[in-house]
């Protein structure tokens, strides 16, 4: 969501429409909301492997591992349904994850704040999310004020991944979307 709408508000006569599933952070303030949120959604096993893994030694002896074990420790916070948070850290592959983009990201906006970029957007856009997305739901509702041309749309008993809990509802929702673009 975030490079997205970044790009959406910074290139906004390049962009036919935009679709985001699932929210990111579009400043500093919601970057830690989504922080807190991880933490309370962890049992305290999670919290003690991802805790592990955040040890500057074991950062230091290899950055690439040492996130990616945080992500698999963290993974049960970003679902609704335990079963597919299960399944999904049983699934995932470092060679799939660049750790290196998100800190790089951050560092390049500065103080971190995408709203003066997503007053620009005037494309179409989606804000799919699920109700019960750790980002919360503040984020994307400010995002969603700030986009002229935007709507908004929660997916109910779904987290931070709407197109892996549910699947057919999310892909209706953008296929119906993208259907009353004009052509």
């Amino acid at each position: 969501m975030i490079l997205g709408l970044a790009y959406a508000g910074t290139h906004s006569n390049a962009v036919r429409a935009v679709v985001t599933l699932g929210s990111g952070p579009i400043t500093s303030e919601y970057l830690a909301v989504f922080a807190d949120n991880q933490s309370t959604r962890l049992s305290p096993c999670e919290i003690e492997v991802r805790d592990f893994w955040r040890d500057p030694s074991r950062e230091a002896a290899d950055s690439d591992r040492a996130a990616f074990e945080r992500l698999r420790a963290a993974t049960a916070a970003y679902f609704f349904d335990r079963k597919k948070a299960l399944q999904m850290a049983m699934q995932l592959n470092p060679k799939d994850y660049n750790f290196r983009v998100p800190p790089a990201f951050l560092k390049a906006e500065g103080q971190y704040d995408i709203r003066p970029k997503l007053k620009t957007i005037i494309a179409p856009v989606l804000l799919l999310q699920g109700r019960q997305d750790l980002a919360g739901e503040a984020n994307v509702c400010e995002a969603h004020s700030l986009i002229t041309n935007s709507t908004l749309v929660f997916i109910d008993k779904c987290g931070h991944m709407p197109w892996l809990e549910q699947p057919e509802q999310t892909w209706k929702i953008v296929g119906d979307f993208l259907a009353q673009l004009p052509r």
